[in-house]
């Protein structure tokens, strides 16, 4: 039972198969089993967590079972909530060792919707500093000496091992997608908006995304259908565009500029998933990028440096010698971004929204590489965001699907990336294209 997705735990419940406490024990004794040595928690709230599974099995001996779920879609599931999420009762640390005690008197809009659809939250996973800068000390459970990747370590790596069948990440360059390749996992970045980042720690207005991890695509399509809120005012309307079920999407396959970088059994890997797709029936084509997106990369990195300083710049100021290297060179990167170089970014950003949205014109989504390769050996270096940073800067909503192992036994991924506010329509054709990979993948 310990390696039941959400999906599969809740419909046991619904049959009387299991009880809330039963899914609860699976995820702590696998905790106790391995976060020795995954690492992927920062502070659990076990007696919490009891307490509110008891009171939900009073629920479920009062109240049919099913009736409870078609109320709280996520009863009595165990979710892992990424530390820059505020949580009442639990710290909030922002992966800096300063704030390691401190509590925070309001909870994130994310904590609470998943509270109200019953989920159990269990605790709070490892980031990287401010979500950034230098690693935590999650390991990869595929292979212990290697990074998971971030700045969603704990997130990716919990459900990875089976310690929680869902998990909560954030990212701003590609800290959701890059870790949930590394760890072999789904992990979807919904569209920019679609879910409200109220009380999460902010590094930049025009990029931060809220994201989700999970083991199966039902499970991450039910926690999407939970978080997103059409009320919050910092959401976006909700989408425009139907799911078009009545024939194969269309995929544009994009190696991008930097194909070269991507280490040679990724490469192999990946040409031959699109191979084998195509020879299934897939309707992929090969595309170029846009001409006048090759320089995406700048500025992703200069839209992150710049509201990473003025978010949090003062900590330079008056705790330097309290930051790693690593977050001190991004804040004095983003000191040096002025206002016409910022203006300028925002400018470029537009632009490049604009031209990949004329690609959706004649595709249904994008597939392309997530990782320049398996998970590097490790744990100092998280991995590069690179082939993330085009489709969160402009807002796309993006997956990363598994495709198999190295020989070493290392998780390998690719990404699918939508249309803008079209992130039910990603979703479907993910299903699609994992139920085409479950024949091709080992």
């Amino acid at each position: 039972m310990k390696f039941l997705t959400a999906s599969a735990a809740i419909a046991q419940v619904l049959d009387r198969q299991i009880s809330v406490s039963e899914i609860l024990n699976a995820s702590l004794n696998r905790i106790n089993a391995r976060e020795s040595d995954v690492k992927a928690w920062t502070f659990l709230a076990v007696e919490t967590a009891r307490e509110q599974a008891t009171r939900q099995e009073e629920d479920c001996r009062a109240t049919s079972p099913s009736e409870l779920v078609s109320q709280f879609p996520l009863l009595g599931i165990p979710v892992g909530i990424k530390d820059i999420f505020a949580t009442v009762n639990m710290p909030t640390a922002w992966g800096l060792p300063m704030y390691r005690d401190r509590y925070l008197p309001t909870e994130a809009t994310v904590v609470t919707r998943l509270k109200a659809a019953g989920a159990i939250i269990l605790g709070k996973t490892v980031t990287t500093e401010l979500a950034t800068a230098a690693a935590g000390p999650t390991r990869n459970p595929h292979n212990l000496a290697h990074t998971p990747g971030g700045s969603s370590s704990g997130s990716a790596a919990a459900v990875a091992d089976g310690m929680v069948p869902i998990a909560i990440g954030s990212q701003t360059m590609g800290s959701v997608l890059r870790p949930a390749a590394y760890c072999g996992i789904f992990g979807f970045k919904p569209s920019f908006g679609r879910i409200s980042r109220q009380g999460v720690m902010p590094v930049s207005a025009e990029l931060d995304h809220v994201g989700m991890f999970a083991r199966c695509l039902e499970d991450i399509r039910l926690v999407f259908e939970v978080l997103i809120d059409q009320v919050d005012t910092s959401c976006q309307d909700p989408e425009v565009r139907s799911p078009q079920s009545s024939r194969p999407p269309q995929l544009a396959w994009i190696k991008t500029p930097n194909w070269h970088l991507i280490e040679p059994v990724a490469r192999t890997r990946l040409q031959q998933m699109v191979d084998a797709l195509s020879h299934a029936g897939a309707d992929i084509n090969a595309v170029e990028l846009p001409p006048d997106c090759a320089d995406f990369w700048e500025i992703t990195q200069t839209l992150c440096a710049h509201g990473l300083y003025q978010h949090h710049g003062w900590l330079l100021e008056n705790h330097g010698s309290l930051c790693s290297p690593h977050l001190q060179a991004w804040l004095k990167h983003g000191q040096q971004v002025d206002l016409s170089t910022y203006t300028a970014a925002l400018h470029k950003q537009e632009q490049y929204r604009v031209s990949i949205d004329t690609l959706f014109n004649d595709f249904d989504a994008v597939l392309t590489p997530v990782t320049t390769g398996p998970a590097p050996q490790g744990l100092e270096n998280t991995g590069s965001p690179l082939f993330c940073g085009l489709w969160t800067v402009c807002g796309l909503p993006a997956i990363n699907i598994p495709i198999g192992q190295t020989l070493d036994g290392l998780p390998l991924g690719c990404q699918l990336v939508g249309r803008y506010n079209c992130d039910r329509q990603l979703l479907q054709i993910a299903e699609y294209f994992w139920k085409q990979l479950l024949a091709y993948v080992d």
